[in-house]
């Protein structure tokens, strides 16, 4: 019975230290995370014009299939020369867009304004316009920029572009 009696009481010695220290033990701490990418990047090149910097804030809305390729489907930027107080948005859209209907822009849902249609090449179709200073300041206060597109079928298309972390990256323009 003693025997019994001990072996129950080590036993629940055993369990009861086992589940303190279960309760003391520190919670594993989650891994670092890598701070999230900017949602507005911004480059600078003299490329086209050697004498001349030209930078740009872009932002690109990329599709992944389950394969894992992605491709590019439109992208917005917005470029300034150096020593040059005008900004210009050039949009790159996907093929098989109705090029006789302007691109309509809007913010958080109201009209901003419409882009010309320049071209057309193996990246897509491109438009563009000047930015005015109103226009900068709807989109550094916004929440989402909409382009307004039709294709050559009739059908309707929206590429959104999110304005979170745009006013920063215009501050880096020239």
């Amino acid at each position: 019975m003693r025997l019994v009696r001990t072996g129950a009481l080590a036993l629940t010695l055993v369990m009861a230290a086992g589940t303190a220290m279960a309760q003391e033990a520190p919670e594993a701490a989650d891994p670092p995370q890598a701070p999230a990418a900017p949602m507005w990047l911004v480059s600078c090149s003299n490329q086209m014009q050697p004498d001349t910097l030209v930078c740009e804030v872009s932002q690109s809305i990329v599709l992944t299939d389950d394969a894992g390729r992605s491709q590019r489907i439109a992208t917005a930027a917005f470029l300034r020369a150096a020593g040059s107080t005008e900004t210009t948005a050039v949009f790159t859209f996907p093929y098989e867009i109705d090029l006789t209907r302007a691109p309509v822009l809007s913010v958080d849902g109201a009209d901003l304004g419409s882009l010309a249609w320049q071209s057309c090449d193996a990246q897509g179709c491109y438009a563009s316009g000047p930015v005015a200073e109103d226009w900068l300041d709807v989109l550094r206060s916004g929440e989402a920029l909409v382009a307004h597109l039709r294709a050559r079928n009739g059908q309707d298309y929206d590429f959104n572009f999110q304005l979170q972390d745009l006013a920063p990256a215009m501050t880096v323009l020239p």
